[in-house]
């Protein structure tokens, strides 16, 4: 498949950006070393989940690699995850959004939902891509409906790029308040990535 029918289907998917969650502490390291996987040792703060962590820590079976070997991202970052985080770490959670042709580099593969769950399925071929619940996965919320334990599981669908992540394909950095971005922008020198408070995407 060439490049440009790979990105008809993404642009089908209604994929703009792939977005990583990250403490603000942490971005120092994130733009001295890119983004590394769940196992680097530059991170100041960890946000992530230690009991899922735990369940993480398993071979996907494309590559047969462990989980965290990978740099994880979201198709939807507005998930649990997210919210979780925010209850947590408050306004110095940001989101990385990355160019969405993260799913054309050689050793990426995504999946259905949560890589976490045992019933996950990982895909290397764009055309997976219209196997996707994209009505699930696209939710701004996983309450009240019948199927809700399907719908937040569909919203955790990840991408995940093996061992590191060029800042290179950084587009933008989303925050949820004033205060956040103008640390950021008080802080880096960031050219043409956009930085902007994005209250569509946080809770």
């Amino acid at each position: 498949m060439d490049r440009g029918d790979a990105l008809t289907i993404i642009e089908n998917s209604n994929i703009a950006t792939i977005d990583h969650m990250t403490h603000i502490n942490n971005l120092d390291s994130i733009f001295k070393y890119g983004l590394l996987s769940h196992n680097n040792p530059y991170k100041e703060i960890d946000i992530s989940n230690q009991e899922v962590n735990s369940r993480r820590n398993k071979i996907e079976p494309i590559y047969n690699r462990n989980i965290h070997d990978y740099v994880p991202l979201y198709f939807n970052p507005r998930n649990a995850m997210l919210y979780r985080n925010q209850t947590m770490f408050k306004d110095s959670v940001v989101l990385l959004a990355f160019d969405k042709d993260l799913l054309l580099l050689k050793n990426s593969i995504f999946t259905n939902g949560n890589a976490a769950s045992y019933n996950t399925s990982y895909f290397n071929n764009i055309n997976n891509l219209s196997q996707m619940a994209w009505d699930k996965i696209w939710s701004r919320s996983w309450n009240g409906h019948e199927d809700e334990e399907f719908i937040e599981w569909s919203m955790m669908a990840e991408v995940l790029i093996y061992e590191k992540l060029e800042i290179a394909k950084l587009v933008a950095i989303y925050c949820s308040s004033n205060k956040s971005k103008q640390y950021i922008d008080n802080n880096y020198q960031l050219g043409n990535i956009e930085v902007s408070v994005n209250r569509h995407v946080f809770f």
